[in-house]
């Protein structure tokens, strides 16, 4: 008799095996994808550090604000003299970015003291820096 098929035996071990590179690639994957966000979070900081730039050129001062997130920086002033089209869209949600985001959060801190900015991006965990722009 002649038998064609597989044995029960060759495809468990073809779905072994086929689980163990699951579990090897699709954290690698997921992690990948988090990166991409995150380079486009610094893009966007790059962006927003020219529309500053921008607004210091012409105002002669940079936009006093304490720890004021993205959105909020935009509306109060960099969109209205048009230093910046609109508020950017965040990476990690896919939206326009608000003040309550913590994944890829973008904070700006003005210090009147050395008149110095710095601007700060976030992970998607929301508390590790993924960058830091300033005029120091």
């Amino acid at each position: 008799m002649n038998n064609k098929g597989f044995t029960l035996l060759e495809i468990l071990v073809v779905i072994g095996i086929i689980g163990l590179l699951a579990m090897f690639l699709v954290p690698n994957l997921m992690g990948s994808q988090d990166r991409a966000k995150e380079v486009s979070v610094k893009s966007i900081m790059h962006s927003i550090q020219l529309a500053v730039e921008s607004y210091n050129m012409e105002n002669m001062v940079y936009p006093v604000a304490k720890n004021i997130p993205v959105k909020s920086l935009c509306e109060n002033y960099l969109i209205g003299g048009g230093y910046i089209g609109s508020v950017p869209k965040n990476p990690f949600t896919g939206k326009e970015y608000q003040d309550s985001d913590s994944a890829g959060k973008i904070i700006y801190d003005y210090s009147e003291v050395d008149d110095t900015y710095v601007l700060t991006g976030y992970k998607r965990n929301g508390t590790t820096k993924i960058l830091e722009l300033s005029n120091m």
